[in-house]
């Protein structure tokens, strides 16, 4: 009694871990893989989102100023570009070609002619007095490498200046001297759809030296000027340089909300698993207590059948989820010993019909054969074909004889010699046989005619191939088999062919056309088991060996 209440109580123990390490606690740790997959795989998509941002606005930037500053030079190299500051009859051609140079960009701009004093002599931008006083303070510092292309990166000077972030300079010559500049400022404007369609995303265009030219958020520039420096875990960071390393494009996206969701998201995760470890655990001791005396129930009646002591159907408490089981177990075990019993001896029939068909087989595809060489010998030689009836009437009598599966061997091989006798009669010295029989074999037992379909394939396919056919039939045998060998020196199978048959012998059902060799191998394995059977040796042109391999019973020898 004591043993039955400590197995009982080990039952709930094990039904309570049961529940929490096969349901519970997977479903945690499956969800917390996910939750953390998932953050991961965010993470991962957002950084490379960035990074692919931060390649389309540098290659847009790149594409736009590097046009911008071949235009440049064209309208540099034409030398009648000077002639804008002398004469009025200049100034709508060379208008339009800068108005169209505006036009051709997606990144607008306001452009200048001014003379080396400042003076503004075309733009399409808004003029008035602090846009000269700008541009002659601006040139001021031009002076000093008068004669090489000038690009600046300006911070904005003046509200009129509010959406330029990036001022191209480059001289306008007459001859060696300098005589002006054309100047494009280009606007900021288009700027912001590389970061007003991306959430969390800012841009910032610096120098090499990490001072502001463009900004989409103030609060990212210090008060210097420059750039702020970012923390990695909050912050990630894009960065390409552009334009010979003269411009610096940097995509930033603030991650810190973003890490204290997961936290929380982490913690309330956590939380909620504590709480459902916590309930499952109280319903499982609960469950466990009260599905245990039904399980009892049940196994106590399993242990019954096992000791061959069943007293009949336990009925369990009513709504019990388990009566299902428990009645359909008590119908299994009611009709247990019916159904072994018929099926035992559904098969015993079934097997024995088999072998019986099996070896009826052999009496009608042997005497059409034996008959056709009767035939043949009451024309050539009347006198010989009663010698062939009397052995064909000993061969009919064995065969026919269907009382008994099994026959002493020397019985089959005096059969088989008939029947070899009387393939000599048709075939005279093309064919010759041997059968070797030890003594001490003579009166061990083997199934009646199982070496005949083999002799009778011999000859059926090697005598035509061959000027001269040799059958040897040997027998020997080992602790526990009888072997017996048919060898013949006809053409043999291909390699090929020989595989398909051993597949042959392998499978449950024949469709080929080889019913010897198959029958004879399916009544061994019926009769005997699949360890037994027919084994096929065989090479093209060096003729076949059959190996039979029965085993050897304390009953077999007389």
């Amino acid at each position: 009694m004591k043993d039955k209440l400590s197995i009982k109580k080990m039952y709930r123990e094990k039904l309570s871990r049961s529940l929490l390490l096969f349901a519970i606690i997977p479903t945690v740790l499956v969800t917390a893989l996910f939750f953390q997959l998932f953050f991961s795989i965010g993470i991962y998509i957002g950084n490379h989102d960035l990074v692919n941002k931060n390649k389309e606005l540098s290659d847009f930037l790149t594409k736009e100023i590097v046009s911008y500053k071949e235009d440049m030079r064209i309208l540099q190299a034409n030398p009648n570009l000077s002639s804008v500051f002398e004469s009025k009859k200049m100034h709508t051609h060379t208008y339009e070609e800068l108005y169209q140079i505006v036009a051709n960009h997606h990144l607008k701009s306001n452009f200048y002619i001014v003379s080396r004093d400042g003076d503004v002599v075309l733009t399409n931008a808004y003029q008035n007095s602090a846009i000269k006083i700008y541009h002659k303070q601006y040139l001021a510092s031009l002076h000093l490498k008068p004669k090489d292309e000038i690009t600046i990166y300006k911070e904005k000077d003046t509200e009129l200046l509010d959406y330029a972030f990036l001022k191209l300079t480059t001289p306008v010559y007459k001859g060696e001297e300098v005589v002006g500049f054309i100047i494009f400022d280009l606007q900021s404007t288009y700027l912001k759809r590389f970061f007003e369609e991306s959430y969390y995303t800012d841009i910032v265009i610096t120098d090499p030296f990490g001072n502001q030219l463009f900004t989409s958020k103030k609060s990212l520039i210090l008060g210097s000027g420059k750039m702020m420096t970012f923390n990695e875990k909050e912050y990630n960071v894009a960065t390409t340089d552009i334009v010979n390393d003269e411009l610096r494009v940097h995509s930033i996206r603030y991650m810190g909300l973003i890490n204290k969701l997961y936290i929380i998201g982490f913690l309330g995760l956590l939380v909620i698993s504590i709480l459902l470890i916590g309930i499952t655990r109280l319903f499982a001791n609960n469950a466990a207590k009260r599905k245990t005396k039904s399980i009892d129930t049940i196994l106590s009646t399993i242990s019954e059948v096992n000791e061959g002591t069943y007293k009949g159907y336990k009925k369990l408490e009513d709504n019990d989820e388990l009566e299902y089981i428990n009645y359909y177990l008590n119908e299994m075990i009611q009709y247990r010993d019916s159904l072994l019993s018929e099926n035992k001896e559904i098969l015993v029939r079934k097997t024995e019909a088999e072998l019986k068909e099996l070896q009826m087989q052999f009496n009608p595809h042997f005497l059409f054969n034996t008959l056709e060489n009767i035939k043949f010998m009451i024309r050539l030689n009347p006198s010989s074909a009663e010698q062939l009836l009397l052995m064909l009437s000993s061969i009919l009598r064995y065969s026919i004889n269907n009382t008994e599966q099994n026959s002493p061997i020397k019985h089959d091989l005096l059969y088989i010699k008939d029947y070899l006798e009387i393939q000599k009669y048709r075939f005279e010295e093309r064919l010759h046989y041997t059968i070797d029989l030890p003594v001490e074999l003579e009166e061990y037992s083997i199934p009646k005619l199982i070496t005949q379909p083999l002799v009778e394939n011999a000859i059926k396919y090697g005598i035509d191939e061959v000027s001269e056919l040799r059958i040897t039939i040997k027998l020997s045998k080992t602790k526990k088999s009888l072997l017996i060998i048919i060898a013949d020196t006809g053409i043999g199978f291909t390699a090929e062919r020989l595989q398909k048959i051993r597949r042959l012998l392998q499978s449950s059902a024949n469709h080929s056309n080889h019913i010897g060799i198959y029958n004879v191998h399916r009544r061994i394995q019926l009769k005997y088991g699949t360890s037994y059977g027919v084994r096929i040796f065989s090479e093209k042109g060096k003729g076949s060996l059959f190996l039979i391999k029965i085993p050897i019973n304390k009953e077999d020898k007389a």
